[in-house]
């Protein structure tokens, strides 16, 4: 018999923070995630999945902790990984086709395949802040833009910094803080042939020493959370070229406004903005002056 802990939290962070904490159980879950279900109450539900029955004590635990109650149900037995890859529907955008294991016979020569399977990490391509991510990026690529240099900040899966490899000759580095998600990018990198393009390390963003001693990047991906990407403005700046890009990703329509008042004011022009239901993303460039952007002249792209 399987069984699922799940309860209601206030935010993404939080939510993170205790599949974090509970994929550190013996033995392990073998499986968690979470969605939002309410962007304007912030309401977050988070599922952890095990084969066995969960000490109630860690139940316990968790609501003494977080101030919210958790629930534990007897759900069917099944394989849930294989049930979540089966109900996953390939992506295609512009030549690039994502897909899993189930879905290989309808890959095609004339596009760029790319094989990423449901897993503990975040990032197959079908949540909105990743999709605005692989939209931007490839809108740079149509207008002639091949970084050289790319850093993936909080890869998850390492479904950006494959899309990446696809393209041109870049040398990538994928970063996360969380060691599932650095073992899931090794191994989708491997599976779509592209490992030697690449270095996945563990690092809270860019304190680690293989991202500090690399040279400049000329294309930073940050899928990751508003505070995050507000409070690493100056060591982006630090650590990409003159004119090099950085897409922003994983926020609201409030907190994309901010992080472009906050960027400007570090010297960064924006270049394209993107928006799918509440999620919003954003391509800044780092401008070799300082400039003073109008607010309120930022447009949004509905897609």
């Amino acid at each position: 018999m399987n069984y699922k802990l799940s309860g209601l939290l206030s935010s993404e962070i939080i939510a993170r923070e205790v599949c974090s904490l509970l994929e550190n159980l013996a033995p392990k879950p073998v499986g968690s995630g979470f969605t939002e279900l309410c962007e304007k109450e912030k309401i977050w539900e988070v599922d952890i999945y095990f084969n066995y029955k969960p000490d109630l004590s860690v139940k316990l635990l968790l609501e003494k902790i977080y101030e919210t109650e958790f629930l534990i149900t007897k759900i069917q037995h099944k394989d849930w990984i294989e049930n979540s890859e089966r109900a996953l529907i390939p992506i295609e955008v512009s030549n690039i086709f994502i897909h899993g294991i189930h879905d290989r016979k309808k890959i095609s020569i004339n596009k760029k395949n790319i094989e990423i399977q449901a897993a503990m990490a975040f990032g197959t391509g079908h949540h909105s802040s990743t999709k605005l991510c692989i939209l931007l990026y490839h809108g740079l690529v149509k207008k002639g833009f091949f970084p050289r240099n790319i850093l993936d900040i909080g890869c998850g899966t390492g479904i950006l910094s494959i899309i990446a490899s696809k393209f041109g000759k870049s040398r990538i580095m994928s970063v996360d803080i969380d060691q599932i998600a650095v073992d899931t990018a090794k191994h989708n990198l491997i599976k779509n042939n592209v490992s030697y393009k690449c270095l996945v390390k563990k690092s809270d963003g860019f304190y680690n020493y293989n991202v500090k001693t690399r040279s400049k990047f000329d294309l930073i991906f940050a899928n990751i959370l508003f505070q995050p990407l507000q409070k690493m403005v100056k060591e982006v700046n630090k650590h990409l070229v003159s004119q090099g890009h950085i897409i922003l990703s994983g926020i609201s329509l409030s907190q994309a406004i901010k992080l472009k008042a906050i960027y400007s004011g570090h010297g960064f022009k924006i270049i394209e903005s993107l928006r799918e239901g509440s999620w919003n993303a954003i391509v800044m460039q780092k401008c070799k002056k300082k400039i003073h952007t109008n607010l309120l002249s930022f447009s949004y792209n509905s897609i």
